[in-house]
């Protein structure tokens, strides 16, 4: 309940009569214990969410970066090869970092793939590509396989060239169809 200063001033001329009141009230600090405490629980428990969230990105990481390597060695028709084009060739443009390619044919030590016609800047952009259903047009892909022995696949994925390998599972990745 509030009330104004008017009606204090009344409240405290009554009580005058009835008990004794002091003309100044003494106020003492009173530190909260209990809200540094919380606080420091608040930013432990943030703390832990966050390393929690963390870990779990890299797991994921070291995941695909392990099945990356198993697919290189085991080639298969529809394996999607993310290409670092700034390793493979020294005549781009700046903005033309990133590409994708798709195995067609594996035979003898030789895997055909084919190149995405489209360079992107970032390797998120790559990834929203495919979940945005660009490998689905007709027209995304070069018709001419460019053959490559496997012991370049192995030294371009080696060196970095390679970065990631996707396998299509039921002809989909990222949730999206891939021709």
């Amino acid at each position: 309940m509030n009330f104004n200063p008017k009606q204090c001033y009344q409240i405290e001329s009554t009580l005058k009569g009835f008990i004794e009141v002091p003309d100044t009230f003494e106020s003492k600090i009173v530190k909260a214990k209990l809200s540094i405490s919380l606080n420091k629980l608040v930013l432990l428990t943030f703390l832990v969410v966050i390393a929690y969230f963390g870990y779990e990105k890299y797991a994921l990481h070291n995941t695909e970066q392990k099945q990356a390597s198993a697919f290189i060695l085991t080639p298969q028709v529809n394996d999607i090869y993310f290409l670092d084009m700034r390793l493979i060739n020294d005549k781009l443009n700046p903005k033309h970092k990133y590409r994708l390619a798709k195995v067609v044919s594996v035979s003898g030590g030789n895997t055909a793939i084919v190149y995405g016609r489209v360079f992107y800047q970032w390797q998120n952009a790559v990834v929203n590509s495919i979940k945005y259903d660009d490998l689905n047009n007709n027209n995304y892909f070069e018709l001419i396989p460019d053959y490559i022995p496997f012991s370049s696949i192995k030294q371009m994925r080696a060196n970095g060239a390679i970065y990631l390998v996707k396998r299509p599972i039921r002809n989909r990745l990222y949730g999206k169809f891939v021709n």
